[in-house]
C-alpha cells in the first residue's frame, strides 16, 4: 500500500459530477416541507419528491373533506410514530390516503458534501 496516499482520497478519482439535494430542490424535483416537519416534531430537514406531492398530497382530484396541509401532515405525522422503532438509514413505512395504504421510503443522509448534519427523503418505491 502506498503510505503517502491520503486515506480520505477517492479510489476512483476525483468527482466529475454530482447531482445533489440542493440541485434537487432547485430544480423542484424535491419539495421542501420543513415548516409542517417542524410541527409534526421533526428537528431535521425533510423533502418529499415531487411525484408523490403530485400523486397523494396534492392529487389533481381531491376527496371532499381533505386538502393538501391535511394530507402532508399525515404523511410526516406517520414518518414520526414510525421512526422510533426503525434502524438504519431507511425506514419503509405506509400511510392510508383515501382508504387506500400506500408504502413510502424514508432515507435518513446527510444534508450535502459539505454538511454532515442529516436531512430525511421521503418518496414513493418508483421513486428510490
Amino acid at each position: 500500500m502506498n503510505e503517502n496516499k491520503n486515506d480520505n482520497e477517492n479510489i476512483f478519482g476525483d468527482v466529475i459530477y454530482a447531482y445533489t439535494r440542493e440541485d434537487a430542490i432547485n430544480d423542484n424535483t424535491l419539495l421542501e416541507v420543513n415548516d409542517t416537519a417542524r410541527e409534526a416534531g421533526i428537528k431535521f430537514p425533510v423533502a418529499i419528491t415531487k411525484n408523490l406531492y403530485h400523486k397523494y398530497i396534492n392529487p389533481k382530484t381531491m376527496p371532499t373533506g381533505q386538502d393538501e396541509k391535511g394530507r402532508l401532515w399525515d404523511l410526516l405525522s406517520m414518518f414520526r410514530f414510525n421512526v422510533k422503532n426503525s434502524e438504519g438509514s431507511k425506514l419503509y413505512y405506509k400511510v392510508k390516503f383515501s382508504g387506500k395504504l400506500i408504502d413510502v421510503i424514508a432515507s435518513v443522509e446527510p444534508k450535502s458534501m459539505t454538511d454532515p448534519n442529516p436531512a430525511i427523503t421521503i418518496c414513493l418505491p418508483e421513486d428510490n
